[in-house]
């Protein structure tokens, strides 16, 4: 019986036979069907053409068309239909100099990375898996579709790839990879760095992040990716890390690269990995936070500070600190803050104004926004009103003695 994914693809499926065309579910989806993991997008194959299937679907988006693939809208879901095809010669170490399209599926299945990525699998969960992929899932062995020089030639990111799938699926990859990991790790210096941050970010959410790291240094893999090629040091210190869950963002990531040596700037790993401005900004508000911790401890101004992110900041402090904290007593004490944003301060800069008419806008305002809101949280002074006008008051009057 199709597990529920399926199901739900399984009208496009039918649409397909009914106008005479083969196809079949396949990809990552077939490899976690059958390991019983979660099942990502569905991925179907077929020996209809791109125009074939405009023809006979009444709403498409022609997302890659020129590589056969079309978006299927059915009942609000999208599925990627790809025509079966072979490549020509990877001439920019990415993209095929030509697609062919073809009505043999086994041939569109030779050109996969990966065998556990080479399986087929009909509406009757019939399985076509002429590489041996579900040999390689019982055995947990990631192995190239044919020789891993040729694979990792025509695309140098399958090597991070497969050593993302180490993380990911908690597999060994087999001696022939491995070696070919090791003689041709150079090659990812003709990938784009956008790539290889993706695939970096995703080793690093998955859960078997030490089996990972420790192939790629044994493999010498760290010796062709950004910075890390010419700081031998921090892929060491990485590699000696314990990590005993996935990172919940990429800003946890750079944020702990970045620790791990002061000395190079986060702005300078940031730049080099092009990461949005949203992971600079979480990474930041990280660093910040574990300074702060460092310190002072787990303060009620640290747990205020770090808000939402304090698994994160958490499992920083593991890594570094070697110390492990109580999370739920963790949260209990940041419920019990007196206020958790500066929004919920009863007073604002208008009131300082107020209460000093003839001082001008300016600076000492957020300084003593800053002041009154660091007091609240510790507890030291009560978010009331009469009592912080008292306070700011008290604070003029030393300041001007």
């Amino acid at each position: 019986m199709l597990d529920q994914p399926f199901i739900k693809a399984k009208p496009v499926m039918e649409t397909l036979e009914d106008n005479g065309y083969e196809c079949f579910f396949v990809g990552g989806a077939v490899r976690d069907c059958l390991i019983s993991r979660h099942i990502g997008d569905i991925d179907i194959a077929t020996n209809a053409t791109p125009n074939d299937m405009q023809r006979i679907f009444p709403k498409t988006v022609p997302v890659g068309i020129e590589h056969g693939t079309v978006l299927v809208i059915h009942n609000g879901e999208s599925f990627e239909v790809t025509t079966y095809r072979t490549e020509g010669e990877y001439k920019d170490y990415r993209h095929p100099s030509e697609v062919s399209f073809v009505k043999d599926v086994k041939l569109d299945l030779s050109r996969r990375d990966f065998t556990i990525n080479a399986i087929a699998m009909d509406l009757e969960g019939n399985l076509l898996d002429p590489f041996d992929g579900k040999k390689d899932l019982n055995e947990r062995v990631i192995r190239t579709v044919g020789n891993p020089h040729d694979r990792f030639t025509e695309d140098p990111l399958r090597m991070l790839r497969g050593v993302r799938f180490v993380s990911q699926l908690n597999f060994n990859l087999d001696e022939a990879t491995l070696t070919a990991i090791s003689e041709q790790h150079h090659l990812l210096n003709k990938i784009s760095v956008e790539r290889i941050t993706d695939e970096l970010v995703k080793l690093f959410k998955h859960a078997n992040i030490n089996s990972a790291l420790k192939i790629i240094r044994q493999t010498g893999m760290d010796q062709s990716l950004p910075i890390f090629k010419d700081r031998h040091h921090i892929f060491s210190r990485l590699n000696k890390m314990v990590f005993n869950q996935p990172l919940n963002h990429a800003g946890v990531m750079f944020a702990i690269f970045h620790l791990i040596d002061p000395n190079i700037s986060l702005h300078t790993w940031t730049k080099t990995y092009k990461v949005s401005n949203n992971i600079k900004r979480k990474a930041i508000h990280l660093i910040d936070s574990y300074k702060s911790y460092q310190d002072q401890g787990m303060s009620n101004v640290v747990l205020y500070n770090v808000g939402k992110q304090l698994p994160d900041l958490l499992q920083i402090i593991k890594l570094f600190n070697l110390k492990s904290y109580n999370i739920k007593e963790l949260q209990s004490q940041y419920q019990s803050l007196p206020i958790k944003d500066r929004s919920e301060l009863i007073v604002t800069g208008q009131n300082l104004l107020q209460w000093f008419p003839h001082e001008k806008r300016g600076q000492w305002i957020g300084k003593y926004l800053n002041r009154i809101e660091e007091a609240v949280i510790k507890g030291e002074l009560q978010n009331s009103r009469e009592e912080i006008e008292s306070k700011v008051r008290e604070w003029k009057r030393q300041e001007n003695d």
